[in-house]
């Protein structure tokens, strides 16, 4: 009653054995590289998120540029306007008038 059944053992040859080994090693270099490959394009893609954040900020910048450009060109596109301004920042005159700088007062 007490008998135990084992497997038989076999034996393997050398050449399958030698195979294996070589199989396994090229396994884990093909894991090693895969890893190493995976970890490169994880930082590049924070990279590139971050670099992402960087142009939207810069490009909400320019687009308020952009308005603000938009209406300084539709203020000079207004003659009073222009005019009032070559009067205020240039000191121009028409003909046959003077112009008087009044003291600031504060």
């Amino acid at each position: 009653m007490g008998q135990t059944v084992t497997k038989p053992r076999i034996a393997k040859n050398p050449t399958i054995k030698f195979a294996s080994i070589i199989l396994g090693i090229l396994i884990v270099s093909v894991s090693c590289l895969m890893l190493s490959k995976s970890a490169k394009e994880l930082v590049s893609t924070f990279q590139l998120n971050q670099q992402l954040k960087s142009e939207r900020s810069n490009l909400k910048v320019l687009e308020t540029r952009q308005g603000e450009l938009a209406l300084e060109k539709a203020k000079l596109q207004d003659p009073t306007y222009v005019q009032n301004y070559a009067r205020g920042k240039h000191l121009l005159s028409k003909s046959e008038e003077q112009v008087f700088i009044l003291p600031k007062t504060e």
